[in-house]
């Protein structure tokens, strides 16, 4: 745990054990960056996983883990400076935050502008209280919590931008990016509480890495078998076959994006999963 000169919590305590609020955000951020450097979006995330409690440091907050308040939002205000501060380089990592706990929201002009505080506090779509009204106010106490956040000029290019905003690219980047801050947010809490009982915090085993030509061949020994004991017609396995075939002769062509459309019951679901695989 880091000597925090202040005392402010992600979470309640556990055994015992507090969350500050620095080191949960600091966590999240690493963890996060290391999800997302596999699809070139390393530092866009790590200023999502620094941001998204950010409302955390808002008084009434302290309420809700007190249990004296409750129906608070503390991340519509972060998805907004974010906004507010990095322009377009912004928008992925705000409604990676906006939606940490509620789902993805629309990326229309509209509904970015919609998370405008001014407009919260008024009408919130959840019916929900912002735990602070004052961007400034968190932000400085971000900054008490010796948190540096990277300036605009050296953050690279986002993932997104509005002339993406009508490819099927630029949509799975974004979930891409939301999802690497969902998982090392839950990561992270659940580690918190969770925790050894010397106090550290314990994490899950990782999942084994991944041999696709073994996992290929598992799978292909398994369709073989479904198709054995299937009691489909022989034109609808035979249809199924010809679509498992097709997608394994698009597997090798050069990597991208690839759609699929076939009618419920042609074996899609086990065939994408062998392309995938191959690809």
């Amino acid at each position: 745990m880091s000597n925090s000169p202040n005392a402010y919590r992600a979470h309640s305590e556990a055994n015992g054990h507090p969350d500050l609020l620095r080191d949960h955000l600091e966590d999240v951020a690493k963890r996060a960056a290391g999800y997302a450097a596999a699809f070139g979006a390393e530092e866009e995330t790590r200023l999502a996983g620094l941001l998204h409690d950010l409302g955390k440091y808002g008084d009434l907050f302290s309420e809700v883990l007190a249990g004296k308040a409750r129906h608070v939002d503390h991340w519509s205000l972060a998805a907004w400076v974010v906004l507010s501060h990095y322009k377009h380089k912004g928008i992925a990592a705000a409604l990676a935050i906006q939606g940490h706990h509620l789902g993805l929201h629309a990326a229309g002009k509209g509904d970015l502008a919609a998370l405008e505080p001014r407009k919260l506090q008024q009408q919130h779509p959840q019916a929900l209280r912002l735990s602070e009204k004052d961007e400034r106010l968190l932000l400085r106490r971000l900054g008490e919590d010796r948190i540096a956040l990277p300036n605009g000029e050296a953050l690279p290019p986002s993932i997104y931008t509005w002339q993406d905003s009508r490819r099927a690219a630029a949509m799975l980047d974004v979930r891409m990016l939301f999802s690497a801050l969902v998982d090392a947010d839950f990561i992270e809490t659940e580690a918190h509480f969770e925790r050894n009982p010397d106090g550290t915090k314990y994490y899950r085993e990782s999942g084994p890495p991944l041999n696709a030509p073994e996992a290929l061949e598992t799978l292909r020994t398994y369709i073989k078998d479904v198709a054995a004991c299937s009691e489909a017609s022989p034109e609808v396995n035979r249809l199924r076959g010809d679509l498992l075939q097709a997608c394994l002769a698009a597997a090798d062509r050069p990597q991208g994006l690839f759609t699929l459309t076939a009618p419920t019951g042609s074996g899609k679901t086990l065939a994408i999963l062998a392309f995938a695989l191959k690809h």
